[in-house]
Parts: C-alpha cells; structure tokens; sequence
C-alpha cells in the first residue's frame, strides 16, 4: 500500500529560506505536512494552554493539515514575526524549521500518521492535537536522521496509492 517513498522525495534544507512560493500550478497545493524542527538547546518553553514544557535539545517532527491551501499555512510556519495562534507557534519562536515534508492529499493525514509513529518516538503529550484524539502531534528524537527515516517511512506506510509526498525544494 502506499508508494515508493524513496523516488519521490527531493532533498534540500531549508533552513535558509524565508517564504514559500506555492500556487495552483505546483506540483502539491494542500494536503498534509510535516515540520522538521531542529532545537539547539533544552529549552522550558510556555506553550498557551499546555503551560511550560521542557523541550530537550534535538529534532522534533510537527504534524499538519492544511486543507486549505499549503502557501499561507507554511508561510505562517516560516515568519518569526506572529502572534502565537497554535502550540506549534510557541515552540517555533526558539526553534528553526530545517526540513518540510508535503503530502498531497485530501486526508486529515496528521492524525493518521501520529498513529503510526506514536509507539516509535517520544512525544509531547497534548501538543498540536487539542481538536481530536491523538496523544499528540509532535514528536522528539535525539538523532535528527532517525527522526527523517521514521517519518518517511510513516508516511510511505500511510499513504493512498493516488497520493504522493516530497520534501519541499523550491521556497
């Protein structure tokens, strides 16, 4: 089920980019997503309801959805000038975006993919996830390349054969 996960992908960090340049005409508009977020230091960050959360040093994998149109949802991710809307929000005023995985789809694919990786990585209990079921929508690795490999295969292992993903190449 699902495709090759490995002839789709393109790599390219994008820890240096400021805005993504997504619209109709690109290969994926909407669908899910997944941050890859690289934190320098262990950090007690206070995230809105949740209260302050220690975050150790290491990648954290954030999953989304944005149904409604990649562009601005990543764009919003991406500016370090906002006020904090959701919990992600809160974590990336210390943290940078190093990687971005688009999922073209018309699925809630965050949840389906937190259960997939709920037992393979630790997670921030309640982060991302106030608006269903899931433990959370962020996970923790200490290796950011084993973090990347879980999330590639998750996301090989959930998808639909008519859906596709990349890492993000142009922004």
């Amino acid at each position: 089920m699902g495709c090759k996960a490995s002839s789709m992908v393109m790599f390219k960090e994008m820890n240096t980019y400021s805005k993504v340049h997504l619209d109709s005409k690109s290969a994926l508009v909407k669908g899910g997503y997944v941050l890859i977020i690289g934190l320098n230091a262990r950090r007690a960050i206070h995230v809105g309801s949740l209260g302050s959360i220690s975050f150790p040093e290491g990648s954290y994998a954030y999953l989304g959805s944005a149904l409604g149109g990649f562009k601005t949802r990543i764009n919003r991710h991406l500016n370090r000038d906002k006020e904090p809307k959701w919990h992600i929000d809160y974590l990336l005023s210390d943290a940078t975006i190093s990687q971005l995985f688009l999922c073209d789809t018309e699925r809630r694919l965050e949840c389906i993919l937190s259960q997939a990786l709920v037992d393979a990585f630790p997670f921030i209990l309640g982060f991302g996830s106030s608006d269903c079921r899931c433990q959370s929508h962020l996970y923790f690795a200490n290796d950011g390349l084993e973090l990347e490999l879980g999330i590639k295969k998750a996301i090989s292992e959930v998808l639909l054969p008519q859906e596709s993903f990349m890492k993000l190449t142009e922004l």
